[in-house]
């Protein structure tokens, strides 16, 4: 056996002393480990433990709560013991008009079906009201404010109109559909309340002859094109008094910017300009707005459209200023009426009914009678 070279090494007994060992040269020296084997073992165990501890918790947590069941779709009774026999107790939210679920059914739940909640937790249920046609009901004599109310309690849509009567201003004079109809839920109902008369405005004797008017109906996209229906209805009862009346824009014109609108506006020599526009933003409401308070004659004008345009149904904004650009292109003195909010609904049940577009135009007409006819 060959001689090995060797080297001198340090190496620990098993009683902790160091000695001196001689090894093969080509045999790499013995390190000692970073971190010792045991403490590596200790930490895995200690993270193991944490683990199943929180896994405990957990579960112990979640041991007292159960899933809340489906409710919708099945009737109310059925509903009730299916909640009785998950310990959960049941609330009626009251009931909504649908034309999907069956009356009696359930249409929504409050925890949603599937949500963890502890037992004898309270679900709150809506149920149908169904869609079927029901009797409408006697609502003549009643104030306008009470019977909208109860009409829409069931799940109808209500336009209101005013006649001329002798009975107190907003109570309701007539309904159509007539008390006793049948009538399916998300019909239309409109109601006659007792007012100044609106409407006799178009017959009374103005003498307009010599004036013109200048009608700026802006475009409207909500899919009714309410200014130009206002408009249509202003200017035939101005040009039935003798007055000229120019109108930026038609149903077929095709030049609409407010630039070719307010050129329109330029070109015309008119005593008064009234502008019909729509608000984009805000509460719902009518309103008359002037470019600058500082014309006398504007803002007469504006009061006077405020003050005959007001009935028990229409919501009435103060007058206030905005500018507008045909207003602005005018000398003569000019009013913007803001007929209303196509996101409000009242407006939108406005902008859909014939009437409430006569009535409007009928008032706007009193008021330019008032203040420039004879």
């Amino acid at each position: 056996m060959k001689n090995t070279p060797r080297r001198i090494d340090v190496a620990r007994n098993p009683r902790g002393i160091d000695v001196a060992i001689l090894v093969p040269m080509n045999e790499r020296p013995r390190r000692r480990p970073l971190v010792p084997r045991w403490l590596i073992i200790s930490v895995i165990a200690a993270i193991v433990i944490v683990i199943l501890a929180v896994a405990g918790v957990v579960l112990t947590l979640r041991s007292g709560l159960i899933a809340v069941p489906a409710l919708t779709g099945r009737s109310g009774i059925e509903a009730h013991a299916v909640l009785e026999n998950a310990d959960l107790k049941m609330i009626d939210g009251g009931q909504r008009f649908s034309v999907t679920v069956p009356r009696g059914s359930v249409i929504s739940q409050e925890p949603t079906a599937g949500s963890l909640v502890r037992r004898g937790d309270v679900v709150t249920v809506i149920v149908s009201a169904g869609s079927e046609s029901q009797s409408m009901p006697d609502v003549v004599g009643l104030a306008i404010q009470k019977a909208q109310s109860q009409l829409q309690l069931l799940g109808f849509r209500v336009t209101v109109e005013t006649i001329e009567a002798s009975a107190t201003e907003g109570t309701v004079m007539e309904s159509y559909p007539a008390a006793g109809f049948e009538v399916r839920s998300g019909t239309n109902v409109r109601l006659s309340v007792a007012g100044r008369s609106l409407s006799s405005s178009a017959l009374l004797p103005y003498k307009m002859d010599g004036i013109t008017v200048l009608l700026d109906p802006i475009p409207v996209s909500n899919g009714t094109d309410v200014t130009l229906e206002v408009s249509r209805r202003l200017q035939a009862l101005l040009e039935a008094s003798g007055a000229q009346v120019v109108v930026t824009r038609s149903a077929t014109t095709t030049a609409t910017s407010s630039g070719d609108r307010a050129a329109v506006a330029r070109e015309t020599t008119a005593n008064v300009a009234v502008v019909l526009d729509l608000a984009l933003s805000g509460p719902g409401g009518l309103q008359a707005t002037l470019s600058s308070s500082t014309n006398p004659s504007a803002t007469a004008l504006a009061a006077a459209i405020t003050e005959a345009v007001r009935t028990p149904s229409q919501v009435v904004i103060a007058p206030g200023t905005s500018a507008n650009p045909t207003l602005a292109a005018t000398t003569a003195p000019g009013v913007r009426v803001v007929l209303g909010n196509p996101r409000a609904a009242d407006d939108t049940a406005h902008f859909a009914d014939p009437a409430w577009a006569d009535t409007v135009a009928r008032a706007i007409y009193r008021a330019l009678g008032t203040g420039f006819g004879r």
